[in-house]
């Protein structure tokens, strides 16, 4: 080696991190995707297009699923849970909404308008260790 050169041994660091990535990370992104999906539920009922509220059911059947790890990548699932809110997210025409700024895809648009707030909720729930 010649002058001002030196030598950097990563081999601790390489196996620790990779440890860390392997065992820890993913289930940080797990708590952060669920801290995500209840931004998701909440936003769809207090922005427009909110999700429809007559008699509450909709509201109150607000689901997040637990995360699914599979193939390296995660998944979850967000949404409300009786027979036909599929039907009102996705209808093809405006319906006398009882509950004014009600309106189709107030999920989908949700994800379409905030998703960079929710990737940075999953980025800060892994940078603080899923806390």
């Amino acid at each position: 080696m010649g002058a001002g050169s030196f030598t950097l041994d990563t081999r601790d660091f390489d196996l620790k991190f990779h440890k860390i990535a392997v065992d820890q990370i993913p289930g940080w992104g797990e708590q952060g995707l669920m801290k995500a999906g209840a931004m998701v539920i909440k936003d769809s009922i207090m922005e427009e297009p909110r999700a429809p509220h007559k008699t509450g059911h909709l509201w109150r059947s607000q689901k997040i699923v637990m995360p699914i790890l599979r193939a390296k990548e995660i998944f979850i699932h967000v949404g409300f849970n009786v027979p036909y809110a599929a039907e009102l997210h996705e209808t093809p025409f405006e319906l006398s909404w009882t509950l004014k700024g009600s309106g189709a895809k107030f999920i989908e648009a949700k994800l379409l308008k905030n998703n960079k707030k929710y990737l940075e909720k999953i980025a800060e729930t892994i940078r603080n260790k899923g806390h």
